[in-house]
Formats: structure tokens, sequence, C-alpha cells
């Protein structure tokens, strides 16, 4: 495939003068443009990411030129080239934009954590982030957020979300039609596919909720959003959220967590701060089950024991220090 007399037909479709042959030459190109992922590597990360900046622009203008604009009588043959253009370079855009982000994230593999236990599961996602899924529910995320721009998770089911604070990378959490997107809070997500409603619950921070069309609300603590999939209406309100988090205080199962992760559960489970000694221990990982019942103590009894450290509990300033042994 000769590039140079593709970048030449390319500018000439651009102002709308092209034969049908031309034309046709860019929809076989565009076609086939998986085949051609060398392009690419003319491209550094900066361009890259300034390209699909100037798609999205592209793709709505056209959008909302062509949605306002009533086309009436015949049509000329430059108008109807002109139609084509405005149709299939949006498409032709949206291609590259795919390719794009997926050659971006080529090292990252797709990770599904289903949980299968009866006990609710904590995961560590790449970014450091913390989140528990309740028992029958499914996250789906990439083993990598470096080298994409925004984060994103799919969930189905009921999940927490303590979300590691990063302004150039926003945390969107897919369920169905329904984005809830974060910069760094706490909240909670129950969106199992057999029930009516996806309901968002926001702990600390603040997060937006939309669908497809508009925005359904900006929500802050002590707020929450529940949304009707069948009517497609949602009621914002301010409630109180311990009857809503209630389920994640029940049994869980920590799968590979480091203890730091731990700590920080623990120390919203039972309203204590836990500070380490040495860093060497916070950084350690273990796989366990803390059931709802057990102490502070029996925990972290259990915690030092996997750890090889000990801890000192001070009750009055419900405060808590784990030193190496």
């Amino acid at each position: 495939m000769d590039k140079s007399y593709f970048l030449e037909i390319l500018h000439k479709f651009q102002q709308g003068d092209v034969t049908k042959e031309e034309f046709q030459f860019l929809v076989t190109y565009y076609n086939l443009y998986d085949d051609e992922p060398d392009i690419l590597a003319l491209l550094n990360e900066k361009q890259k990411e300034k390209l699909r900046s100037d798609m999205q622009i592209a793709i709505w203008q056209n959008i909302q030129r062509y949605e306002q604009k009533k086309i009436k009588g015949r049509f000329t043959k430059l108008a109807m080239i002109k139609m084509a253009a405005a149709v299939i370079l949006p498409v032709a855009i949206v291609a590259i934009a795919f390719m794009l982000n997926r050659q971006s994230a080529v090292q990252a593999k797709d990770i599904v954590q289903s949980n299968k236990h009866k006990e609710h599961q904590v995961l560590r996602l790449p970014d450091g982030s913390t989140v528990i899924i309740s028992a029958g529910s499914k996250l789906n995320y990439s083993s990598s957020f470096g080298d994409i721009s925004k984060r994103e998770v799919y969930l189905e089911g009921q999940a927490y979300f303590d979300i590691s604070h990063n302004a150039s990378k926003p945390f969107i959490v897919h369920t169905g039609k329904i984005e809830t997107t974060v910069l760094g809070t706490a909240f909670d997500i129950k969106a199992w596919p057999a029930n009516a409603d996806v309901i968002v619950t926001v702990i600390r921070g603040k997060v937006k909720v939309e669908d497809q069309y508009k925005i359904l609300g900006i929500i802050t603590p002590n707020q929450q959003i529940t949304f009707n999939k069948k009517e497609a209406k949602a009621i914002q309100k301010t409630i109180d959220t311990r009857p809503y988090l209630a389920w994640k205080e029940q049994d869980l199962f920590f799968d590979d967590v480091t203890v730091a992760e731990a700590a920080k559960l623990l120390e919203d489970r039972f309203n204590v701060r836990i500070y380490f000694k040495d860093e060497s221990i916070s950084s350690k990982r273990f796989t366990t089950t803390f059931m709802k019942d057990e102490t502070l103590e029996q925990v972290l009894n259990s915690i030092c024991e996997f750890n090889n450290a000990s801890y000192q509990y001070d009750k009055v300033k419900a405060r808590v220090t784990i030193s190496p042994k």
C-alpha cells in the first residue's frame, strides 16, 4: 500500500474533491488499518494523546453540525461526497482512536475477578485502589493503568471502592449503561443485572453519575443516586450511609493484599488508626479470611502471625502500632 498516495487522497477527501474510486480507496484503507500498525510507530505518546483529543472534537462537531442541518432537494456530486465525508470520517476517526488506544495498552491484559467465595472479597487494583466485591459479584479491569488516560472497570453486582487519587486519570466504573466517574473517593455501587435499580452511594469525596445521554447527578458524602433502568429515571437524595454499607462489614476474604491495604480497611471497620514502625511490614502480602465477629485484637494477631510482626494497641487513643519482631 502506497501511504504517500493515501495521504494525498485523504487531503482531497477533506476538501470534498475525490472521485468515486478515490473515495472507495479511503474506505478500503481504513478497513485494512488493523494490518498497518507500523503507522503508529511514527507518533510519540504526546502526539497520540493529542490525536485522540482531536478525534473526539471532530466526531462531536460532525454530529452536531449534521443533526442541525436539514438536507433538501437533489444533491450535487460534491454535496454527496461531503455528506459521505460527514458520515465516514467520524467512523474512520473512531476506528483510528480504537487502534491507538489498543496499541498503547497492548501490554495490559484484562482481569476478570469473579467472587465465588461465600465471603466478600478484598481486591487491590493496579493503581493501589482497594475494592470489596460482594459474594457473587464480578469485576473486570486492566492489569495495568500505566499507559492509558483513564482507569476503567466493569462491575456486575455490588462493590465498595476506595480509590487512590490521581487528578490526571479519572476512575470510571461501568455498570451497564451507567458510568460513575471519580478522581479520588470512597463509594458503593449496587448494580445486580436482575435488579431494576442501580444505586450509587458516596461515603467520601465526590462522584459524577451519567448514562449515555446526560449527567444524572454529582453527589458528595452521604448522598445517593438511584437509577431505574426500565424507566431511565434517576433520584438523588441525602441519606444515612450506614445501612447501605452494612454488607461490607461481613466476612472478608483478603486475596494477596498488603498489610497496609488490610490496615486501611480495619481502620474503617474498627474506628482506629494503624501505624507502622517499619515500612517493610506494611508492604508484605498475605491471603486470609477475617470473620465478621472477630475482634480487632484477633485480626491483628492473625496479621502479625502471618508477617512476623507484633503490635501495640492503645484503646484510649484508638491507636495501633505494628512493628517487626
